[in-house]
């Protein structure tokens, strides 16, 4: 038996659809408030078994704070794959961030440990790599550096990375899997279905930075290709194409027949924007989409290296256009 969590989320959809699809014994942990319905059209949108597909998934329902409901869920599991985490920019949301992403992680290890699961695979981020140096390539061994820079988000996997090798010092055998920004099939008020909301407008506006980007199905594929292997308490960056900031929204402005970016902002306006957009929180309560975190972001250039993934499972990416073109197809239908 196979055990998801944040099975309703990007990656952990596309994960029970290729494990069903191969006929895997899948259980996905889901909350009582949890919408089943996001996971269903992307069942439909690759597959006309969609419905005998989304009906072999043994839904569980339980929270990551509540650690006998873990015990109980992991009964005859062999295999986790923990991909539930909460994405916010919010100031207020940063405890609930915290209590979610760290404490749910450290739960889940526990009970894995418990449980005495074979195989653990945790989907972290890059933003819990260091920066880059002298402009060589991120990879695996650029070591987290703690200072200022880093959002409440990424401080908040970090974390949780801490919390999954801590467990492999007391028998856990862990794989962690660091994506790049992940492209696919995604409801516009999710994660990454801010840049298509932009993408589908235009933006006039573009940045000096750059960075990963990766197919959510090369995600998927590659978390059991991990899973699978006899690799153990290892990291691996999963990323598909670096590309100035730029060149992705011209990506996206083709797609959507819009306008691409013509005007470079530079440190002086996206210092404004992020600082108008913290002025609307405080005023109306409304999500900032543009922080100071992101701001930084945009003016730095970051090129992440997947090559100790690619010389074990040698394979050629989907590009970006592809996803892109993956994605829209699925915002049309």
């Amino acid at each position: 038996m196979i055990f998801i969590t944040g099975g309703t989320g990007l990656v952990g959809s596309h994960l029970l659809y290729n494990l069903t699809k191969e006929g895997k014994k899948v259980r996905a942990l889901c909350r009582d408030t949890s919408s089943k319905e996001y996971v269903e059209k992307v069942f439909r949108f690759y597959s006309d078994e969609a419905t005998k597909l989304f009906s072999n998934i043994e839904w569980f329902e339980g929270d990551l704070h509540d650690y006998f409901s873990l015990l109980d869920a992991l009964n005859e599991v062999d295999h986790v794959y923990h991909c539930a985490a909460m994405v916010s920019f919010k100031p207020s949301d940063a405890k609930e961030m915290f209590s979610n992403n760290v404490d749910g992680t450290a739960n889940l290890v526990n009970a894995c440990i418990e449980k005495k699961v074979n195989r653990f695979c945790f989907v972290s981020s890059i933003a819990t790599l260091g920066g880059s140096i002298n402009g060589t390539p991120i990879d695996e061994t650029t070591f987290w550096q703690n200072d200022d820079n880093h959002s409440v988000y990424s401080q908040s996997k970090f974390q949780s990375e801490m919390e999954v090798w801590r467990g492999t010092k007391e028998g856990l055998n862990a794989i962690i899997v660091n994506p790049s920004v992940i492209i696919g099939p995604v409801e516009l008020d999710r994660s990454t279905g801010q840049l298509f909301k932009t993408m589908m407008k235009g933006t006039p506006f573009f940045t000096n930075g750059s960075t990963g980007f990766v197919d959510v199905r090369d995600v998927a594929a590659a978390m059991i290709n991990l899973c699978n292997s006899n690799i153990a308490n290892e990291r691996f960056i999963i990323n598909g194409e670096n590309l100035l900031y730029k060149d992705f929204f011209t990506l996206g402005a083709k797609e959507f027949k819009v306008k691409p970016p013509r005007f470079r902002a530079g440190r002086i306006l996206t210092g404004i924007a992020w600082r108008m957009e913290r002025l609307k929180y405080y005023l109306f309560r409304t999500e900032p989409h543009f922080t100071k975190e992101t701001a930084r972001t945009s003016q730095h250039r970051s090129v992440y290296s997947d090559e100790k993934y690619q010389k074990l499972f040698p394979t050629s990416r989907i590009s970006i256009g592809e996803a892109i073109l993956n994605t829209a197809n699925y915002l049309r239908k």
